[in-house]
């Protein structure tokens, strides 16, 4: 039966979230990207992603609630402990997608700069972020002669080159977290 009906039968067992994360580097190339084209390249009919997503705008607001998230979860998994450690910061750099997406995305798409909600979200995201780079700094595993904005600017910054990198084949996704890490750790370390 699946085999006859074989869009049918995926599109029953696909959910938002494999949608949304179909559809992330579909906007990263393409921010115009009609629905169709999204829905196409999400291996949905452009129906099923009408029913998920009544307008683009609900759609793109989708996407940033969804980076906005991961976000916050990998920056909830940074932050438990004391202070930011080694295994922490290479916690945080496995994690580096949602960064790269909410740099890459969520400050430049015009429907999402249109919902305050998301803006303020993705300011806050940016301030623990900083303020994780600050716990780095006063730890003593991140350099100090350089403010934690830039520090963290300069993660969000590299985590969008290592996810382009590995969207366009030329990076292996297993290289991106080790690649920041070491760029953290030897780029921005404190002199010891």
């Amino acid at each position: 039966m699946c085999q006859m009906r074989r869009m049918e039968c995926s599109e029953m067992r696909t959910d938002a979230t494999d949608v949304l994360d179909a559809a992330i580097p579909v906007l990263v190339r393409d921010r115009g990207a009609s629905m169709q084209v999204v829905a196409a390249r999400a291996g949905i009919s452009r129906a099923t992603l009408a029913r998920m997503f009544p307008t683009r705008q609900a759609f793109v607001q989708a996407v940033a609630a969804k980076i906005l998230d991961d976000c916050d979860s990998a920056l909830t998994a940074a932050e438990s402990g004391s202070g930011l450690t080694d295994a922490a910061l290479a916690g945080l750099t496995a994690e580096y997608i949602p960064f790269a997406q909410l740099w890459n995305l969520v400050y430049v798409e015009p429907d999402v700069l249109g919902a305050p909600e998301a803006a303020e979200r993705a300011e806050r995201i940016f301030a623990r972020t900083t303020a994780l780079m600050a716990a780095g700094q006063d730890a003593g595993i991140l350099r100090t002669d350089m403010p934690a904005t830039w520090l963290a600017s300069t993660f969000c910054g590299l985590a969008e080159t290592a996810w382009e990198l590995t969207l366009e084949g030329h990076m292996g996704t297993r290289q991106a977290p080790s690649f920041l890490t070491a760029v953290l750790h030897h780029g921005l370390a404190a002199a010891r």
